[in-house]
């Protein structure tokens, strides 16, 4: 046994185990055509190892046509797998495996009919190898092969760089498996370069069989495919277009296709103009995600774009958009919901202030209530303080039953009401009148003294005399006052208070009608003119 036979033979067993250990890997890209590629090889090895025990020149021919269907085969099927391994999946589909094959079983066919054609081989020019001249159907095959291993290498060399390190390796293992029985045969076609004194590119292709064993141990070349970046390109729900600088649609998956200016057929087509994507070429600054509603589909899209120059397009940008309708109407209803809570809010708070503000009114006059005094005119005295004089009056409407049973309690409550009239109009802005209860009022009023405070009081009668003129005919309408200063007469509102009305008191003992001012625990009587 010569060493090139020996060598063969090990190769052949290697790439029996090497198919072995592919079909118990995982389903993967590209796997049934690495092993396809792996078979044609050991044919092809089988097919060498055959010609080299046969004696007979008629027998070593046809060892040699037999050798075509593994000669096309082997490198066919290994650059569909590169192709499939590097994003072209259908050529890692059924149908193209069966266009492979069927393209090396012609092949084959040639090369056994060729005694009929001589398409193939034209002639033998090495009986005892032997080799052959080559005809026009033999350049054909090869060039097809050459551009198909081409397309190839070119494919996977483009997703070096899109790749992750451990597909980098796989790709890189992929393309120089292929390269060497490439090399090899280019090298014998070419310039006459032998191994053995035969045909170098049976033995550099019985590496590949090594090759995807070791990359089967070592690369996870099947049990981490790179399927996931175009698994999920294709299952995003999320439309993903590219465009260059010119609008042109260079890809998009299918939840693309069902934006309106694009299809399944778009890729390579240009945006209509006035398309809503164009307005994202021209931007500079892609780092906010702007909402984009497209009215055809009534569909609100949040719209992230990435621009494309570190991966060699210049120009270029992907655009991904994120269906947020569901979102933006949530949020509008919430935003309505907020409006509608803060209009209710205001509505209640307005109501509640409304509600404090008729506790703490008479709703007769208008005026504020007793109890409402006693919280304000204490906050008054604090602000205030013992510097500045606070004066308070206590007057009692005289005679105010005889108004209610001469007149009616219609025109009693006229009364009270046109006299809560006369104390709002002529009153200092710093003061307050309180309906005290019944026909009684109390007015504070900070910074006057009892001089000044009188002079209103005078002020207040003259006017009710007035109206009682209009209200009560032939009743003259009058009052009694009662006046305490604080902090002279108390340091409180009820100290102040009971003054007012020890006072006011005195002033209905004296005959009503009239002032009465509180002094030093002591009355002193200020008739009214």
């Amino acid at each position: 046994m010569t060493t090139a036979t020996l060598l063969l033979a090990v190769m052949l067993a290697l790439g029996l185990i090497a198919c072995a250990a592919a079909f118990r890997s995982p389903r993967a890209p590209g796997k049934h055509a690495f092993i396809l590629a792996v078979v044609c090889a050991l044919w092809w090895t089988a097919m060498v190892l055959l010609r080299f025990g046969a004696t007979s020149l008629p027998d070593k021919v046809m060892f040699s046509e037999l050798a075509w269907f593994g000669i096309v085969g082997a490198p066919m099927f290994w650059a569909a797998g590169i192709l499939s391994y590097s994003g072209f999946r259908r050529l890692g589909t059924l149908q193209a495996l069966v266009a492979i094959a069927c393209y090396s079983a012609l092949a084959g066919l040639a090369a056994l009919t060729n005694d009929r054609h001589h398409a193939l081989y034209t002639g033998i020019v090495n009986v005892q190898r032997p080799t052959f001249s080559h005809g026009w159907l033999f350049h054909i095959l090869l060039t097809v092969t050459y551009v198909f291993m081409i397309w190839a290498c070119v494919t996977a060399a483009s997703r070096l760089q899109l790749s992750q390190a451990i597909h980098r390796r796989q790709l890189l293992g992929l393309v120089a498996a292929m390269l060497l029985p490439w090399v090899a045969n280019f090298a014998f076609v070419f310039f006459e370069f032998r191994i053995f004194n035969d045909d170098p590119t049976p033995f550099a292709f019985s590496l590949t069989s090594l090759a995807m064993l070791m990359m089967q141990e070592h690369g996870k070349l099947f049990v981490a495919p790179p399927i996931a970046r175009d698994v999920i390109f294709n299952v995003l729900p999320d439309p993903v277009i590219v465009v260059d600088g010119d609008a042109r649609v260079l890809e998009a998956n299918p939840a693309a296709w069902t934006l309106p200016g694009l299809a399944e057929g778009s890729v390579g087509t240009i945006l209509p103009p006035g398309h809503p994507l164009r307005a994202w070429l021209d931007r500079d600054n892609h780092a906010a995600a702007p909402l984009l509603t497209i009215g055809e589909t009534q569909t609100t899209y949040e719209v992230s774009v990435q621009r494309l120059e570190k991966w060699g397009r210049d120009g270029s940008i992907m655009v991904v958009l994120r269906d947020v309708t569901a979102r933006e109407a949530a949020q509008q209803q919430l935003a309505a919901a907020s409006r509608d809570l803060v209009v209710r809010l205001n509505e209640n708070l307005a109501l509640q202030k409304k509600l404090v503000e008729e506790a703490a009114r008479d709703h007769l006059t208008g005026l504020y209530n007793r109890r409402h005094a006693s919280k304000i005119i204490p906050d008054c005295i604090d602000t205030h303080g013992p510097a500045q004089p606070l004066a308070f009056a206590l007057i009692d409407l005289d005679h105010f039953k005889q108004v209610n049973d001469r007149f009616g309690h219609d025109a009693g409550d006229n009364v009270l009401i046109a006299f809560a009239e006369i104390l709002r109009n002529r009153m200092p802005p710093e003061g307050c009148a309180f309906r005290f209860g019944g026909e009684e009022f109390l007015i504070a009023i900070p910074g006057i003294s009892e001089t000044e405070m009188l002079s209103l009081t005078q002020t207040w009668r003259c006017l009710l005399a007035e109206e009682g003129a209009r209200l009560t005919p032939g009743f003259q309408l009058t009052f009694s006052c009662g006046v305490a200063v604080f902090p002279r007469d108390g340091q409180s509102l009820g100290d102040c208070s009971k003054a007012a009305d020890v006072a006011l008191y005195e002033a209905k003992v004296a005959g009503r009608n009239r002032d009465v001012v509180w002094r030093d625990k002591s009355s002193h009587l200020h008739i009214a003119s």
